[in-house]
């Protein structure tokens, strides 16, 4: 079994290729989620991150997507598809999932994460048992949170995650968009 939006992978966009993750992604994946201003953003990351993380973190990837468990997909800019700028990933059922996302801090502040965002969530509600998209960022990544307003998520509260990076818990800001809010939007959007 493959997951319902694996049919459509890659994703092309004007300037992003989503695609599958591949052992050849490792090393940028150690570099750029090995870098403490990433890895503070994101859940999972455990600090030192090292390259048997990252193979670990793909295989994970691979076998969910194999298995229709999530999606994990590399993100590159189209121009040099096999470089790895980031990853977008989807958890959960086909009614409702999680996205996630980061990116290398030398592509932040481009429009890559509301580009790559986008892309997947339009091609998420194409499934059409998918009812709701959460998503969220921590209290202090505010960039996240714009990212996620521009794509149509709305704030939904608050909650405390554990952060391995930051070994705690760490406040929560928690948004969605269903397929109402989502069919709701303006073409193009």
């Amino acid at each position: 079994m493959t997951s319902p939006w694996y049919a459509q992978i890659p994703i092309a966009t004007a300037r992003l290729t989503l695609r599958d993750l591949d052992p050849a992604d490792a090393p940028r994946i150690v570099r750029y989620v090995g870098d403490i201003k990433v890895a503070r953003m994101l859940a999972a990351v455990p600090l030192p991150y090292g390259p048997a993380d990252a193979l670990d973190f793909i295989t994970g990837m691979r076998e969910a997507n194999a298995g229709g468990q999530g999606l994990g997909l590399a993100i590159s800019e189209t121009r040099d598809p096999d470089a790895l700028i980031g990853v977008i990933s989807f958890t959960g059922t086909v009614a409702a999932a999680e996205i996630g996302w980061w990116l290398g801090r030398p592509y932040w502040g481009r429009g890559f994460a509301t580009e790559a965002a986008g892309a997947l969530v339009r091609a998420a509600f194409r499934e059409p048992r998918l009812q709701r998209l959460t998503a969220g960022a921590f209290f202090d990544n505010p960039a996240s949170l714009h990212v996620q307003d521009k794509v149509g998520f709305a704030r939904t509260g608050e909650s405390q995650r554990h952060n391995l990076a930051r070994d705690g818990l760490v406040r929560h800001i928690d948004t969605e968009i269903t397929r109402a809010m989502f069919l709701a939007m303006p073409p193009g959007r």
